[in-house]
């Protein structure tokens, strides 16, 4: 599997899916990154009482976003001609996921699970993707879902990465991998003299004390956010620095309308065994 890298704003490179469909077992098309805008920070959500009060623009709505997602046949596949159509149109859509979410939890949010189990009927092929949170749903002609998921190759169980995996849903319940995109390393972890190595134990760090403690120790709330670790993702090693643990964070703007935002940290130990923030990045969702 080829790993495209992000940059230090973590541009997200999307991988092909490896083979992956919901219900024709047909390859996912490898997606492009898109560069963060201040439009990708607003949503794009439309209060649906306006809409409907604004009759007189009722078609061209529905043919806008018509245009704006993938159509599907009655076997519930989608043509080449009318992913082309969607990739073309899903710009508008950029920014528009709903990241403030009631949990991350996968179990907490039923829809979420429903769309990711029914993207597999048939089990996986080559890749398995195991959820970890969701962490965005955006509304088109059906629903958008991304997830954070460790993927790991069915056939190589040492093969891990960390990956943003979107699931389509169409209103009859037909779900699709749109495409996928690895989290870490980025390009700039992979400069000459640094290394990275993934975390191929448990994720989640409730169930690591030591990444729990160094994680409190090193990134305290304060009056405007507070920061949630959902995964350890793994180590980052530079030549001549101590060691990096990379943990993928939720941020939660305290008290506002902001939305929920994402960001790897990278900490270590200095000298005396304290736990400090070295550097952060921050998770830009991919134009899938």
């Amino acid at each position: 599997m080829k790993k495209n890298h992000l940059k230090h704003t973590l541009f997200i490179a999307v991988l092909s899916t490896l083979s992956i469909t919901a219900c024709s077992s047909k390859t996912a098309k490898e997606s492009s990154v898109v560069n963060p805008t201040e439009a990708a920070k607003e949503s794009s959500y439309k209060d649906l009482s306006d809409a409907k009060k604004e009759s007189s623009n009722t078609d061209s709505e529905e043919a806008e976003k018509e245009n704006s997602a993938p159509k599907h046949t009655e076997s519930g596949t989608t043509t080449e001609s009318e992913k082309e159509k969607a990739e073309n149109n899903s710009d508008s859509l950029v920014g528009a996921y709903n990241t403030n979410l009631v949990s991350f939890s996968i179990k907490d949010n039923p829809d979420a699970m429903n769309a990711f189990e029914a993207a597999f009927p048939n089990g996986y092929n080559y890749t398995h993707y195991e959820p970890i949170a969701l962490l965005g749903t955006q509304v088109v002609s059906g629903t958008n879902y991304l997830y954070l998921c460790k993927s790991t190759w069915t056939d190589y169980q040492e093969n891990v990465s960390f990956v943003l995996l979107q699931i389509y849903q169409d209103l009859s319940g037909k779900s699709e991998v749109m495409g996928s995109a690895i989290l870490f390393p980025t390009e700039e972890s992979e400069e000459d003299g640094e290394d990275y190595s993934y975390n191929t134990g448990s994720y989640l760090p409730e169930n690591i004390p030591a990444i729990q403690n160094i994680f409190k120790e090193a990134v305290p709330d304060n009056e405007s956010a507070y920061y949630i670790p959902l995964a350890y993702i793994g180590k980052h090693t530079q030549e001549g620095k101590p060691e990096e643990d990379v943990i993928f964070t939720a941020k939660d703007p305290r008290g506002t309308d902001d939305k929920v935002s994402y960001e790897l940290f990278y900490i270590t130990k200095d000298k005396d065994g304290k736990a400090k923030l070295v550097k952060t990045e921050d998770v830009v969702f991919p134009n899938f």
